[in-house]
């Protein structure tokens, strides 16, 4: 190959690299973009709301620990007085947005099964949960009302949009203690590895992004020692917001076993 030749490949094979840079780097800011927008685990906290933007597919609200207990004669057994039930208690998503329910609620020393029914604002039930990995493609525009079966003070919303659902991620809610707890055992004696540091890394090599954490405290228990519910093993612990591209079904299946490796009972 001549000087000439040689200058004009160099010259045709950098511009083929810049352009292919540049659609990653564009692609990577864009999905960048779309993942700022979910919103932060302080801030479901602390206004009980999450509002989904459209690249979420899928969204799993997660039934939380002791929710068959009832707010407020029991609030120091739930998620503080912020979604105490469901995280999160309100929930805004797209049309075509799938929804799923994960039952988190530890069944040690009596189950508590949650049959979830979704009804319109006439009162009618347009969705009914089952089996609680079981997942449905959300109703149409419109609000909400989530209401447990057996439960009935267990209450949230879902607010659906006229915009449409683009995307494939999955989005949810998890929380565990902040540190490694004394006694990690459940009462048949079972030991559970949960805890924050924990999750850190078992959710990334299970193929979840954790895209925010935060901090908070139950409500104290002016009876028991600790100050805390000794079922929750501790008074701190970590909200956790995430995300994943693999299959509603399979992020499922594997959120079943994290579920059981938290300290809960």
């Amino acid at each position: 190959m001549d000087t000439f030749h040689k200058i004009i490949f160099g010259i045709v094979t950098i511009t083929i690299s810049i352009i292919l840079l540049l659609d990653i780097s564009n692609t990577s800011f864009a999905i960048g973009e779309e993942l700022l927008k979910i919103p932060q685990a302080k801030s479901v906290f602390k206004i009980e709301t999450m509002h989904l933007p459209t690249s979420a597919g899928s969204f799993i609200i997660l039934i939380a620990n002791e929710a068959h207990e009832k707010w407020p004669q029991e609030k120091h057994k739930l998620l503080t007085d912020h979604n105490p039930y469901y995280v999160p208690t309100h929930l805004v998503i797209s049309k075509g947005t799938a929804i799923s329910f994960l039952n988190s609620d530890a069944p040690w020393d009596t189950p508590h099964p949650h049959t979830i029914n979704i009804k319109d604002s006439s009162g009618n039930v347009v969705y009914t949960s089952g089996k609680m990995d079981y997942s449905n493609a959300s109703v149409p525009v419109g609000k909400y009302s989530i209401t447990d079966t057996k439960y009935n003070w267990m209450k949230g919303s879902i607010t659906v949009t006229d915009k449409t659902s683009t995307g494939n991620r999955v989005v949810g809610g998890f929380y565990t203690p902040t540190n490694q707890v004394t006694n990690s055992t459940d009462n048949d004696g079972r030991t559970h590895p949960g805890w924050l540091g924990y999750y850190e890394t078992e959710f990334p090599n299970n193929g979840f992004n954790i895209l925010s954490e935060y901090n908070f405290n139950y409500s104290v228990c002016s009876y028991c020692e600790g100050n805390y519910w000794p079922d929750n093993k501790t008074g701190n612990h970590t909200l956790i917001i995430f995300s994943t591209d693999e299959p509603l079904s399979e992020a499922l299946v594997k959120l079943k076993k994290l579920v059981k490796d938290n300290v809960y009972i």
